[in-house]
């Protein structure tokens, strides 16, 4: 080592190691902004760059650490001692008023008196200056009547009354229904509507399909099955089918009905040349038994 050192090479500890030839954490950047900007950081917004460029946030983090290496640190004078043991240090002494308290009780009576004006605008009389002992009557005379001022207690009813008859007389078009498919208030359809609902339905797909063949009936498992006859749709399938998902989901009847698309059955194909359409309404009960055990065989 002696020889190396005197031909002028480093020593050996001066060598770079392999961790400081690695490069630099490639998110270390990202990291210190997002750590700037948190809740409870400890990094100071003020020291980083105004403008952030590539190796900006480094750069900047650097000439900190320099700038607290080199700079001196300012040598701050020792507190003076006034005790012979220094166990006191010298503080500054700032004296309060001793009527204070009365100042501050004087506002409050006049703040006090201030307001009882302007509630009653004169100071309160008593009835009677006569004072009487514990052991007599305060009501020998039986028609005398004490003085006393008039309270309303009605107007805050009154005002509560007026204020609600503004926000009524406020409502221009009814009381606020929202749209949407949310349960209907009332009672459940049931079975007897079935005729009303396959006309429902009926007349109002057939108004918008008025060249295709639509026949509304009940299956044999107690739903509502939509028929269009292929032929006649002309090539349409996929705008019936994005008519019929529309209608499914935000159709007055729908939610009036309330009735529910049956997935497995919706628009299906079979072998008589027609395109199906199920719903299931509200008093049929929907079948989870049967599909889970059809979805168990198919695993098996």
């Amino acid at each position: 080592m002696n020889q190396a050192a005197g031909d002028g090479a480093q020593p050996h500890y001066m060598l770079p190691s392999f961790s400081s030839i690695l490069p630099e954490y490639a998110n270390a950047e990202a990291e210190h902004i997002k750590s700037a900007f948190s809740t409870g950081n400890y990094h100071s917004i003020l020291k980083m760059p105004a403008r952030l460029a590539p190796n900006s946030v480094n750069q900047a983090r650097q000439e900190c650490m320099d700038d607290n290496r080199h700079t001196a640190t300012l040598v701050k004078a020792a507190p003076k001692m006034v005790t012979k043991n220094g166990l006191f240090n010298q503080f500054e002494y700032t004296p309060s008023r001793f009527s204070l308290g009365d100042e501050l009780a004087k506002a409050e009576r006049l703040e006090a008196e201030a307001k009882r004006f302007e509630i009653g605008g004169k100071d309160f009389v008593c009835s009677s200056g006569a004072k009487k002992l514990k052991y007599e009557d305060g009501f020998e005379d039986k028609n005398y009547v004490y003085p006393h001022l008039d309270v309303y207690y009605d107007d805050a009813r009154d005002i509560a009354l007026r204020e609600r008859w503004l926000e009524k007389k406020k409502v221009l078009f009814g009381d606020f229904k929202p749209s949407g498919t949310a349960k209907p208030i009332g009672d459940v359809p049931t079975k007897k509507l079935l005729p009303d609902v396959i006309k429902d339905i009926h007349e109002a797909i057939a108004a918008d399909w008025e060249d295709a063949t639509v026949v509304v009936a009940p299956t044999d498992d107690g739903n509502i099955a939509v028929r269009f006859e292929h032929e006649s749709l002309g090539g349409l399938e996929h705008a019936l089918t994005a008519y019929m998902n529309v209608f499914a989901n935000s159709h007055r009847l729908m939610s009036k009905y309330m009735l529910q698309k049956v997935v497995e059955d919706w628009n299906s194909k079979p072998t008589d040349g027609g395109l199906y359409f199920v719903m299931r309404p509200p008093w049929v009960r929907n079948p989870h038994g049967p599909m889970f055990s059809t979805l168990a065989d198919a695993k098996e």
